[in-house]
């Protein structure tokens, strides 16, 4: 198995010495490298900030108005990439409910 990390199985492989994906070298550097290799993945990721919903319903509601990204993005401090996330993650939580109705 040359190709495909020798831990997960599902990504490949990045640190050919340890026939390891570059997820699972990370984990194992940050767990001190125990021999018995790599710990599981945890699962979840970071916490998502509260404000983040409130930030995306109200970009969702300036856009509708017609606000600019750049505008939206001077007025939160912010770059219009993030504006963007914001609207899109407001977009996609439309499209799971719509998929989930």
């Amino acid at each position: 198995m040359s190709g495909v990390c020798s831990c997960c199985r599902k990504r490949a492989v990045q640190v050919k010495k340890r026939n390891l994906c570059r997820a699972c070298d990370l984990r194992w550097q940050r767990a001190g490298r125990p021999e018995t290799g790599p710990p599981p993945p945890s699962k979840g990721g970071r916490p998502r900030d509260g404000s983040t919903d409130q930030r995306a319903a109200e970009t969702r509601q300036a856009l509708a108005n017609g606000a600019t990204l750049a505008e939206l993005a001077a007025q939160y401090g912010v770059t219009h990439q993030t504006v963007m996330y914001y609207r899109d993650r407001t977009e996609g939580s439309r499209h799971e409910s719509a998929d989930n109705a």
